[in-house]
């Protein structure tokens, strides 16, 4: 299973509000599309990003797995409205669908830049949470 790590407030954002884009410099990996991914919130900030009355309303994490999505598809950015507003010109988007935000965050889970392969024991955490397997097969 792979993770993606997102900086507060785009993992929250994700997680709980209605973004469903990641912008990314590079495509996702064509045998990873259609899978699913834990979201996880990374332990830095994005301190570019301008809050807004929803950001104050979604909950705070760092270092911590905050939802399960697919990773629906893949689009190099069209037009500078392309999937507005999260996706910005000149990036690739990654389209998550079926996103399901985790009710207590397994905390702390150290994450990496692109997708990562999360440990067994996060795994599990993570699926005694949600109604859908994710240790099948391993």
């Amino acid at each position: 299973m792979r993770a993606l790590t997102l900086k507060y407030p785009w993992s929250a954002a994700v997680a709980h509000g209605p973004k469903r884009v990641e912008n990314r410099a590079t495509p996702i990996p064509e045998k990873h599309l259609g899978t699913t991914v834990l979201i996880h919130a990374g332990a830095g900030e994005d301190v570019n990003a301008l809050p807004t009355d929803m950001t104050r309303e979604w909950p705070r994490h760092a270092r911590a797995v905050v939802a399960v999505a697919t990773l629906a598809s893949c689009h190099q950015a069209e037009t500078p409205l392309c999937c507005a507003p999260w996706g910005f010109p000149r990036t690739w988007h990654w389209v998550l669908e079926d996103v399901r935000a985790l009710p207590e965050p397994p905390c702390p889970v150290r994450g990496q830049l692109g997708l990562w392969t999360v440990p067994h024991e996060v795994l599990a955490a993570v699926e005694a949470q949600i109604d859908v397997p994710l240790l099948a097969g391993r």
